[in-house]
Order: structure tokens, then sequence, then C-alpha cells
């Protein structure tokens, strides 16, 4: 872990003006480069708000840090937007290398990294070997030539060397690596100038990390944050007896913070695959109870917020009369007014979200250029709720067929939010 690298997640309502239910999310990566300095893999770690330290006190703070972290990178811009098609390296605490917190993430473009305050005991070893098992790469972070982390150095695809907090002893420590795991690629970081550069390459080390080949990028977003209602409730289906998919949908759905998040995670998962996501509920077929039930968890740990209902009815009310006016390709449709109110009540504009969510062709083309059943419905619903029955009628159809379509999708969604958020 870089000292200097920096990633700020601000929590949700922690920018002047987020408004309720929007949040200001900051995500920093840093570059890791080979010896030729050609760009290989990020770094990705939490630091507190406005901070140029993380300022963690404790293990809970840590937690949450990372959890912030987590969900933001893969739920709010996605792994594409952050990195492209190149590794992770995602900084996690104890609690997820013993089971205790849940690695939703594919291990396919992740590396974890050990901190090196987590205790390499049995319990850590035996996480190690587990998500190793499931596809992981692990990384040893700041190793300083500790004997007692040497167990989780022999399993590590990685070992992370700090140039400037080993000092005179660098060579030494990279000499112990290389005895004890000869496979593992070292990093070294702290990498401040190019004779710091020349230096570790001329060592044999195998990758660079530093001020002296890139500080630190912030990226910024703006996020639509779950209500922890809505992800305590989804957490009790999932997690009960097996609820129907209809259920699970319904609950995701009635959050459009949720369901923009479970669209993004799943375009993140499947990038580089033939797989298309036409709707939400092939979405969270494709993500899996298990999968779905992590991402809810860390959703909570990394903080959600409530939800300004009445922009939240307005979405669902949108989404569920386009649905009703396209009853063959009714999924679809919801999935494109879904994405339309979301872009409004953020603020977005609508081909980055389409952008960043991964849809399939088709949703795209209904939501930006209004083609299909979808397009039309979307269109016809937008022109209805500007008041103008013209377009509504180019949209190819009835003023009153779009009028009550909207006013039984508003109805619904009036429902849905006054029974997800009652009390208890």
């Amino acid at each position: 872990m870089t000292a200097r690298s920096r990633a700020d997640v601000c929590p949700p309502g922690g920018e002047e003006g987020a408004g309720a239910g929007v949040a200001t999310v900051r995500v920093g990566r840093q570059g890791i480069y080979d010896a030729q300095r050609r760009l290989v893999a990020y770094e990705l770690l939490f630091r507190a708000h406005g901070g140029t330290s993380a300022g963690l006190s404790g293990g809970a703070e840590q937690d949450h840090a990372t959890s912030q972290v987590i969900s933001a990178t893969f739920g709010d811009f996605g792994v594409g937007q952050i990195a492209g098609d190149k590794p992770l390296f995602l900084n996690l605490t104890r609690g997820f290398f013993t089971g205790e917190l849940p690695v939703p993430c594919s291990p396919r473009q992740v590396v974890l990294e050990l901190l090196e305050d987590v205790e390499v005991d049995e319990e850590v070893l035996a996480g190690l070997e587990r998500l190793q098992g499931r596809g992981y790469r692990i990384a040893v972070d700041d190793f300083a030539g500790e004997e007692q982390r040497l167990p989780a150095v022999r399993r590590a695809q990685y070992v992370k060397i700090d140039l400037e907090a080993t000092g005179e002893r660098f060579e030494e420590v990279l000499a112990l690596v290389r005895r004890v795991n000869p496979a593992a690629l070292v990093v070294v970081e702290r990498v401040e100038d190019d004779a710091a550069v020349e230096r570790c390459a001329a060592a044999g080390c195998d990758l660079f990390q530093g001020y002296g080949l890139q500080r630190p990028v912030t990226l910024e977003s703006v996020s639509l944050t779950p209500s922890q209602l809505v992800c305590l409730r989804l957490v009790r289906a999932l997690t009960g007896s097996d609820a129907p998919i209809g259920e699970i949908e319904q609950l995701v759905a009635s959050d459009p913070g949720l369901s923009l998040r479970v669209l993004r995670t799943v375009s993140s998962a499947y990038a580089g695959t033939r797989e298309e996501i036409s709707s939400l509920r092939q979405a969270i077929v494709l993500l899996g109870r298990r999968q779905l039930c992590s991402w809810v968890v860390l959703m909570l740990l990394g903080g959600v917020t409530s939800v300004d209902t009445e922009s939240l009815t307005t979405v669902l009310a949108r989404a569920g009369a386009c649905a009703r006016l396209a009853p063959a390709d009714a999924d679809v449709a919801y999935t494109v007014g879904l994405l339309s109110g979301v872009s409004a009540v953020l603020g977005l504009a609508e081909d980055e979200l389409a952008e960043t969510t991964g849809v399939a062709l088709s949703v795209r083309a209904a939501l930006l250029e209004g083609r299909g059943a979808a397009g039309r419905a979307l269109r016809a619903v937008l022109s209805y709720e500007e008041d103008d029955p013209v377009r509504v009628g180019e949209a190819g159809h009835a003023v009153y067929e779009v009028s009550r379509a909207y006013l039984a999708g508003l109805s619904t969604a009036m429902h849905t939010v006054e029974t997800v958020f009652e009390e208890g």
C-alpha cells in the first residue's frame, strides 16, 4: 500500500448540495508499471474525504472504508471505467480473508492485498487457501522481512516491498522473497524517481509503483445511494427461506439506486463476454443470490442512506408505465424507464449511464433513440410527463392509453414506496 496513494469515497450526504439519497463518490487509483514503464495494473485504496492519509482508527472503520471502495468501484463506476481490462489491486482487511465479510467481486480482474497489519495466523492462512481455490490472486502488502508473515508470502502471487520503509535493507528483503517464493512477482512501492526505478530494475524486481511513475488520480461520480431499509429487507429475503425470483426482483426494483448498482456490477462481471444485459431480472439471475447478498451486505457496511421518496416514486412510476405500454417486452421497457428516471435524478447523460451499466444494444437503442416497443413507450411517457399530447401520438400511443398506464404505474409506485419504507 503506497502511503500517498489515495481514494476518496465521500459518505452519503457528505458533499454539500448532494441531497438526500445522492452522494458524491470519489475513487483514487495509482498505476503499477513493469520494467519498461508500461502500465500493467492499478491499485485502489481508501482515504478519508479531503485528507491525504487514511486516518482510520480501528478495524470497524477499516472494514467500512474497504466496503465503500468495493461498492463504489464495482457499483458506481464500473470496473471498465476505472481500469479497462487491467487488474485491480484491492486492499482488504482481516474480515475479508477470514470469511467474516464477503468478497463479492469476480476473481477475474482483482488482486486481493493482505495488509501489513493483518496478523497471519491459521485462520487467515485458511482464508487465503479458500480464496485462491476460488481463483483469486493474493498480494502480500508492505513486506519487510517479518518472519511471521512468511507463510503468506509462500502462498502469494505478488509480494509488495516499500522501498522507503526498508531503506538499506531493501536488497536483503528482496532476496528473502526470492528464496521463499521464487514464482512471486515483486512489486516495489514508493518509487519516487528515475534512479529508484533503475536501482530496483537492476535488482530484478518485476513491477513498480510510486510518484516517480504516476501520481494518484482521483475519479469522481455521483451516486444514487440505496436505502438501508430495502437492503435489510433484501438480505432477509436472500438469507431466509428460498424467496422466489419475483420477490427478489420486486425488492431490487423498488430502489433505483440498488437497481443501478446491480446493473453496473453485472456489467463489470461480464465485461468482455458475449452476455448482454437486457433487463433487471436477467442481471439478478446472472449475479446469483449469493453474490447479490454479498453486494447488499457491503452496501450496508459501506454506508447507505434514505432515498428521497418523491424522486423514488417518480422513477418507479415512469418505469412501471413503460412496462405497461410494452407488455410484450415489459422487462426491457421497465429497465429503460428505470434508467431514464435515474438519469434525471442524478443529472447524468443517458448515454453515459447506458455505457456504465453495460446494458444490451436493444436497451441502449430504446433509451437513446426511442427505438422498438420499449423506446416508443418511453417517448410516450416522457411526452405525457411534459404534457405534450402531440408527441405522445407521434410515439404511437393514444393519450388516454398512456394516462391509464401512468396512473397505474404511479399507484403501484406509491404502494411500493409505502410498503417498503413502512416502519418495522
